[in-house]
C-alpha cells in the first residue's frame, strides 16, 4: 500500500518519527548495560531514562532522567536537554534545575555523527569516573588539572579537594534513591520506565511460556539471531568489570530496552 503525504508538515512529522525510531534501534544495537531510555508514548521527542550504578563513588545509586530532543531533531545543531528527575549531586548537574551540562563532550549536535546513545554513554561516563569528567588536562608530571567552572561549583570544589567528603555526600543520595526505587510512576505515560521487585512466581511463569513448543514454533526464524533480554539488571559483581571498562577519559570516548518495565535481580 502506497502512502502519500500532501502536507509538507505532515511529511516532516512522519520522517522525524522514523528518525527517532532509528535512534531507539541504535540504542538496542549498542546493548548498553544498566542504562535504559525509551521515547515516551505522548511525544517521540521526550524520552524517559534510568541508570543503575553498581560501583565507584555512586555505587548502588539509581537516577531517573528525561531527554528532550529539539523540535526539529535531528536537523538542528542545538543539543538535546537532559534533566535528572531524581535528585543528583554532580559537578555537571545544575542543582536548581537538575539539568546536565553536555558541553564537556558535545559542542553542537551533528546529525551524521551524534546519536542518542552517545548521550547515554556520556551519562555513564560521568558517574563511572566523576574525577576524569572534570579533568581539563594532565601536566607532564602526571598532576590533574581540574575545570574552573561547572554547573555545580560546590560539587566541583569538593570533588577536586576532598574526595572523602564528596563520596560521603553522594552516598547519602544513593541511600535515598534505594529507598525510592520502587515508587509509583509519576507519569501515566505507558512508556514510563517502571521498576518492580523480582518476583520468582512471575519469572517462572514467563520462563515456562518461553519453553513451550507452541511459543518456539511461533517465534522461531532460523535466519534471525536468538532474542536477548535487555531489561534485566545485572548484579554488582557482574557489573564491576563492565563499569571498569567505562572508566575511560571522556576525550577517548567514541561513542537495549524491549519493554519499559524492569525487574531488579
Amino acid at each position: 500500500m502506497w502512502f502519500s503525504c500532501n502536507n509538507a508538515d505532515q511529511c516532516a512529522v512522519v520522517r522525524q518519527g522514523y528518525q527517532v525510531l532509528a535512534e531507539y534501534h541504535l540504542i538496542e544495537q549498542e546493548q548498553l548495560k544498566n542504562i535504559y531510555a525509551i521515547p515516551s508514548y505522548a511525544s517521540a521527542l521526550h524520552w524517559y531514562g534510568i541508570i543503575f550504578i553498581h560501583s565507584g563513588f555512586y555505587a548502588e545509586s539509581m537516577f531517573r532522567f528525561s531527554i528532550m530532543l529539539p523540535e526539529n531533531f535531528p536537523n538542528v545543531a542545538s543539543l538535546p536537554t537532559v534533566i535528572f528527575t531524581t535528585a543528583c549531586y554532580h559537578p555537571h548537574i545544575r542543582p536548581q534545575t537538575q539539568s546536565l551540562d553536555l558541553s564537556p563532550f558535545f559542542t553542537e549536535w551533528r546529525k551524521d555523527y551524534h546519536h542518542v546513545w552517545h548521550l547515554l554513554k556520556y551519562i555513564q561516563a560521568i558517574f563511572a569516573d566523576p574525577e576524569s569528567s572534570i579533568c581539563s588536562c594532565v601536566t607532564p608530571s602526571g598532576e590533574r588539572m581540574y575545570m574552573e567552572e561547572a554547573n555545580n561549583m560546590e560539587a566541583l570544589t569538593i570533588l577536586s579537594t576532598d574526595r572523602t567528603a564528596f563520596i560521603s555526600k553522594v552516598q547519602q543520595l544513593a541511600a535515598f534513591t534505594r529507598e525510592h526505587i520502587y515508587d509509583s510512576p509519576t507519569s501515566n505515560d505507558p512508556h514510563y520506565i517502571v521498576v518492580e521487585p523480582f518476583c520468582s512466581e512471575q519469572h517462572e511463569k514467563v520462563m515456562e511460556q518461553l519453553k513451550s513448543p507452541s511459543w518456539k514454533e511461533a517465534t522461531c526464524i532460523d535466519t534471525l539471531p536468538p532474542a536477548q533480554c535487555l531489561a534485566c539488571i545485572d548484579s554488582s559483581r557482574q557489573m564491576d568489570e563492565e563499569e571498569a571498562n567505562q572508566v575511560a577519559k571522556l576525550s577517548a570516548m567514541n561513542g537495549r530496552l524491549k519493554h519499559p518495565k524492569l525487574q531488579r535481580y
